[in-house]
């Protein structure tokens, strides 16, 4: 019985992202497509729900410019709590250089805003899927 429900269970993103707005239109656009969605809203909420949430998370969506953290650095430290989540990174930079001088050394998933939810649901399943993970 075990089995069916681990395999019933939806991916949960955590989505760090300082804009209320950004994270409500996420939730809703992840939700419709199978996911559940937990969010904070900096660097010091998110380490404080991942200390905290009791659930399995399957993966990191985490904004690059946070108020109180750059979002490498802030993936880094939530990924050493939760070291089996994917991480993707969204941004409005044009470009992948600010992420990656950031001190990133890559950043295989990044999905830049604005985005719809088939390219979020998308990146997030293959990010998923690359950790070993179903999406």
């Amino acid at each position: 019985m075990e089995d069916t429900q681990e395999s019933n269970r939806r991916p949960v993103v955590f989505f760090v992202d300082d804009e209320d707005g950004i994270r409500h239109v996420a939730n809703r656009l992840l939700r419709k497509r199978g996911f559940d969605m937990i969010g904070a809203a900096s660097a010091a909420e998110a380490s404080e729900v991942i200390e905290t949430y009791e659930g399995e998370i399957d993966a990191l969506l985490m904004d690059i410019n946070l108020p109180d953290g750059w979002g490498a650095q802030v993936a880094q430290r939530l990924i050493a709590t939760r070291p089996d989540m994917a991480i993707v990174y969204t941004t409005g930079f044009a470009e992948i250089d600010p992420i990656l001088s950031g001190g990133l050394k890559s950043a295989e998933f990044v999905i830049r805003k604005p985005f719809t939810g088939d390219q979020l649901a998308d990146v997030l399943r293959k990010a998923i899927a690359s950790r070993g993970g179903k999406g």
